[in-house]
């Protein structure tokens, strides 16, 4: 499988990590590597970091804040979260420079996977996060 552009994948320089946070060419894709075996192992330390803090603690690549944000986004929509949970994470993507229009870009970025019964479930939520009156008259 070919490799997305790093600038495709809302990532900063060196294939994946924020500026400082090393990279993944070279001898960080050992570290990859090893990171995604131990988890496979299900091995109690790695999986621990990585629910705690996700990759930043696990000190692997990071993506950009924003980008991060977005993906977290796109997991909670896809398991059907609740409002206050997406609400949460709309605010935080805000915070992070995220645009009304990029967060609901996610939701359609994710339709094809979850399927139309998630989308319908899912679209009133969102609209409550981001703070849209799906009721009013247009």
């Amino acid at each position: 499988m070919a490799r997305r552009p790093e600038h495709a994948l809302g990532i900063t320089r060196f294939g994946g990590c924020a500026p400082g946070r090393g990279n993944y060419r070279g001898s960080s894709v050992d570290e990859m590597e090893r990171l995604l075996r131990q988890l496979a192992l299900n091995d109690e330390k790695s999986v621990g970091m990585v629910l705690a803090g996700g990759a930043d603690r696990a000190g692997t690549a990071v993506l950009l804040p924003k980008v991060d944000v977005l993906v977290r986004l796109g997991a909670l929509l896809a398991l059907g979260a609740n409002t206050s949970s997406i609400r949460s994470t709309v605010d935080r993507a805000i915070e992070a420079g995220a645009t009304e229009a990029e967060i609901v870009a996610v939701l359609i970025t994710v339709a094809p996977t979850v399927g139309l019964a998630r989308v319908v479930s899912i679209a009133p939520r969102l609209a409550a996060a981001i703070g849209y009156d799906l009721e009013a008259d247009e």
